[in-house]
């Protein structure tokens, strides 16, 4: 007996947005958007910290550390971009 196929990551990304966010949830273009947006920096994360392209990545690839690693790559990019607009209003205030 062989073991059954698993569905790959892709697909079931496709189905989340197609099925799930969009038929199911009936969610706005927006939300839908800013998922999409989430998902792109998984994977380019993914690609930068594992070396696999999006259409590589695997379910499997989401191991508890793979996930707290982007969550505190995630959380010192926004820290980046919430000093650089601070620093650019003070210097447009100051000018």
């Amino acid at each position: 007996m062989s073991k059954p196929i698993s569905p790959s990551f892709a697909s079931l990304v496709q189905e989340f947005f197609t099925d799930y966010m969009t038929r199911q949830r009936s969610l706005s273009p927006q939300t839908v958007a800013s998922y999409r947006d989430s998902f792109l920096l998984l994977l380019r994360f993914a690609e930068q910290t594992l070396g696999k392209s999006a259409t590589a990545f695997e379910l499997s690839d989401l191991q508890p550390k793979f996930i707290a690693s982007f969550l505190d790559h995630l959380e010192r990019e926004r820290e980046t971009h919430r000093a650089a607009a601070t620093s650019a209003w003070r210097r447009c205030v100051h000018s």
